[in-house]
């Protein structure tokens, strides 16, 4: 927790988005926790949003624009008065509609704004991304380092309106000590089954048909290999075909969106991001890490920033089948590398990847913006 007290600011997040993936369950995190240590903190977003349900749900003062573009004026104006209504101090954006709307909203209403970056995709060096990422925004936080030197040296922002703030995973959540009494039976696995899991929204981008296409040669080799995929998405049937296709029912487990993330997570033999591109930085493996449980990634976006290759654990080329199934192999054939690995990435993570200290980290910008 912060030594200083709370600043009983009142801050006002945006969010465009209607989905509901890592961004939007950051800022929900994000948001609960400055309420724990005394923030106002407050959300608009588009009506049927699923963040604004979550946020209603957690109990927070949620407005509607209907953010129907970047240039929208009536959304403009409408968020000038509702920061001069609800007296807020600091507006925290996060995704490219509201990045412009809420900055020149801010600028209106004569109050400090910060833009979030989530994404690891190129930002184009221009009038419009020097507009949005170094003119509106008094500061702008980054999901990695990787992306904050991106804007500054390819998108000629000032490196001192530039932080970089990876994101965390709760300690209190995610621990060695996790209970898995029955676990693996709920899912059909035995004790002896070795299962290889990815915890992710079921997107194109993250990887699940390499990872599925890395197992199908895995599974012919290794009788007890078991694929653990866990979350929901737009890729459910095309994953779904694909295993039926391949003949692997049983082996290979779609188990829908989970809440006890932890638990699964600590039932796995190894935790596989294989995201092909637009990672920042990752919540699931630094989750994965404190739970214990080793790790293998790709390269994608600023994954390397939380994997180090033997060091904390396996990484890969983006895309590359053949390398995720060796990389897997070796997860098994080396169990005490790969445990010692494990036992280095929970050290790592437990200095550099806590949610506190994200928090800490966001709230040390807010600080110095409102002092």
């Amino acid at each position: 927790m912060p030594t200083q007290p709370a600043l009983n600011r009142r801050i006002l997040h945006t969010e465009w988005s209607l989905g509901w993936g890592g961004q939007e369950i950051r800022i929900l995190r994000e948001m609960e926790a400055f309420r724990a240590r005394g923030w106002h903190m407050q959300l608009v977003c588009r009506e049927a949003s699923t963040i604004s349900k979550r946020a209603i749900e957690s109990g927070f003062q949620v407005s509607h624009l209907p953010f129907k573009s970047a240039f929208h004026l009536p959304t403009v104006f409408g968020l000038a008065q509702l920061i001069r209504r609800e007296r807020i101090d600091l507006v925290h954006t996060h995704s490219s509609v509201d990045g412009w709307v809420g900055g020149m909203g801010a600028k209106l209403a004569g109050v400090p704004m910060v833009r979030s970056r989530h994404l690891s995709s190129p930002v184009r060096r221009g009038l419009n991304s020097k507009i949005v990422y170094d003119l509106l925004p008094e500061a702008v936080i980054s999901s990695g380092r990787h992306i904050r030197d991106h804007l500054v040296q390819d998108g000629g922002c000032h490196p001192e309106r530039q932080y970089s703030v990876p994101a965390g995973a709760d300690t209190s959540i995610f621990h060695p000590g996790v209970s898995v009494d029955g676990l693996r039976a709920s899912f059909g696995f035995a004790e002896t089954d070795q299962i290889i899991g990815i915890v992710a929204v079921l997107r194109s981008w993250k990887g699940h048909e390499i990872l599925l296409e890395a197992f199908m040669t895995l599974a012919k080799e290794m009788p007890q290999a078991r694929l653990l995929i866990v979350g929901e998405g737009p890729q459910r049937p095309t994953l779904q075909r694909r295993i039926q296709e391949a003949g692997l029912e049983g082996r290979a487990v779609l188990t829908g969106h989970r809440t006890d993330v932890a638990n699964v997570m600590k039932i796995m033999n190894v935790c596989v991001l294989p995201s092909l591109k637009n990672e920042a930085t990752s919540q699931v493996l630094p989750q994965a890490m404190l739970v214990g449980t080793p790790v293998v990634s790709s390269s994608a976006g600023g994954l390397t920033e939380v994997v180090a290759d033997g060091v904390w654990g396996r990484v890969v080329p983006p895309g590359d089948v053949p390398a995720l199934a060796q990389a897997l192999r070796e997860v098994f054939a080396q169990p005490e590398l790969t445990q010692k690995m494990a036992l280095r990435a929970r050290e790592h993570a437990l200095e550099e990847l806590t949610f506190e200290t994200q928090i800490d980290r966001t709230e040390a910008v807010y600080r110095k913006l409102l002092s």
